[in-house]
């Protein structure tokens, strides 16, 4: 058998590695990807192994969102176990950083636990959002410590910034996403029965009824007899391409910015991080260590969201500045020193749902994996093994085809809900860039003012018994959501 992966991020990489552990000597395995990744969402990661952390008041309401928590919950669980196998599989080919990795023991690119912050540098929805990550953590108990905001290491914001609560998650923390993908490299690229194409794939072509070759960017023609595309936010431009005649919803680039710095003084051991923030994921610094033996004091800061229908190749300079604001405001004052070593800029894969989109196709050796926005590199080992098995044909959870790629648009949020959502979301954005109402009315003016444009905007588009994802509002009011 000759399996076919187009893409080479976490999740093509990770499902491509759990293949070579299954298929027999004489099946083949082709991964195409350029080697340089320009937009990949993993390289541009945090990589913070967050699931209740990323929980807001308006979660866990529906079916679907109940079992993406699962799932993400699970991956958290897997993380430390798939990482060992990981290391142990790279053997003599383990990068120099993960050479003395002490995984087991919380060292090297891997730690947990994390801080979540509720300060006073947004609105109430940070309030609101805090809460909802408490209940949860109590509901599906979690173990978690309030602490005092002063005793969180290396947490030193501004007075007008500072938490008023804080607690500690003790099960949730961060990996170096760089370190990872050069194992997995390493891992693919010394495999007898993997050949590497560093190619971007154009489109594929069909034999009778099913995918018989995919074109790549130099007109080669790669033949295969099972394939899976699985290449981020760039899938929906594949698709429109190969004209397979499937209906897949589409999948947007969610332009994200993250910043390494390096704080020689001021290094981290654990995340810190405040509640999702409209739509986004508010603002956190990571540590990314990159082995044990040297001084380890480059911090990650994110992240900043923007959607859009076609590729950002480079970051705005307001996401940067906010993050950087933000991170020296409401973090640590003491970045305000710190070294920029690079800015990253990733492309989220966010679907029109905002759901991912996992699984067979209705070609039957065609397979999607995409659409899974920010938690991507966190839900890669549960998504790795459930492809891995569709590939082989083994049975999966029978409740993972909700994210079949053909499946109708899952409408999660009534509209009534929805307007609420984006219109607070709207609202902490403001208080996040320094919005200050000049009197005690302006506030429910301004408000008043989102909600009736919202409303016009769902009227307009025919949404009188669903709601538009927050994450969606300008791709349905440009016209690039239907």
């Amino acid at each position: 058998m000759d399996y076919v992966i187009v893409g080479n991020g976490i999740v093509a990489n990770t499902i491509a590695f759990r293949l070579t552990r299954k298929i027999t000597p004489q099946d083949t395995l082709t991964i195409i990807g350029r080697t340089a990744r320009p937009g990949s969402a993993t390289l541009a990661a945090g990589a913070m192994l967050n699931s209740f952390a990323e929980i807001d008041a308006h979660s866990l309401q529906s079916d679907t969102d109940l079992y993406h928590f699962e799932l993400s919950h699970l991956a958290t669980r897997m993380w430390p176990t798939f990482e060992r196998e990981l290391i142990d599989a790279a053997g003599e080919y383990l990068p120099s950083g993960c050479a003395k990795c002490e995984i087991q023991s919380g060292g090297g690119c891997f730690g947990l636990g994390t801080y979540i912050i509720n300060n006073t540098a947004a609105d109430d929805s940070d309030d609101n959002n805090f809460d909802a990550i408490v209940t949860a953590l109590k509901n599906f108990n979690e173990q978690f410590d309030f602490v005092n905001p002063r005793d969180i290491p290396n947490y030193f914001p501004a007075q007008k910034s500072r938490a008023t609560r804080a607690l500690y998650i003790h099960n949730e923390g961060w990996l170096n996403p760089r370190l990872v993908m050069e194992k997995l490299d390493a891992i693919l690229t010394n495999h007898p029965r993997v050949k590497v194409r560093d190619a971007t794939a154009e489109r594929f072509f069909k034999s009778g009824s099913r995918v018989s070759t995919v074109q790549l960017d130099s007109g080669e023609m790669i033949e295969g007899d099972i394939f899976l595309l699985a290449c981020g936010a760039s899938v929906s431009k594949v698709l429109v391409k190969s004209m397979l005649e499937i209906d897949v919803q589409p999948v947007f680039y969610g332009t994200g910015v993250s910043l390494e710095i390096m704080s020689e003084e001021f290094p981290h051991r654990n995340c810190v991080r405040t509640p999702n923030r409209g739509g986004a994921c508010g603002i956190y610094s990571v540590p990314y260590f990159w082995d044990p033996g040297t001084n380890n004091n480059h911090i990650l800061i994110g992240a900043s969201n923007f959607i859009s229908p076609t590729p950002v190749n480079f970051g705005r300079l307001g996401s940067i500045e906010h993050l950087m604001k933000s991170a020296i405001e409401e973090i640590n004052g003491n970045f305000y020193k710190a070294e920029l070593i690079r800015t990253n800029v990733g492309w989220r894969p966010t679907t029109q749902d905002t759901f991912p989109l996992l699984g067979k196709t209705s070609i039957d050796n065609f397979i999607i994996a995409s659409g899974t926005k920010r938690d991507g590199f966190h839900l890669s080992p549960v998504i790795s093994d459930y492809i891995t098995r569709i590939l082989l044909n083994e049975p999966v959870d029978e409740r993972f085809k909700c994210f079949a790629p053909e499946r109708p648009l899952i409408r999660s949020l009534s509209r009534e809900a929805a307007v609420e959502i984006i219109v607070s979301g709207l609202m902490s954005e403001q208080y996040q860039h320094g919005y200050l109402p000049s009197n005690i009315r302006m506030n429910a003016q301004v408000r008043e003012t989102y909600r009736q444009d919202i409303e016009k905007l769902h009227d307009r588009i025919g949404a009188t018994d669903w709601g538009i994802p927050p994450e969606m509002v300008n791709m349905y009011r440009n016209g690039h959501a239907h």
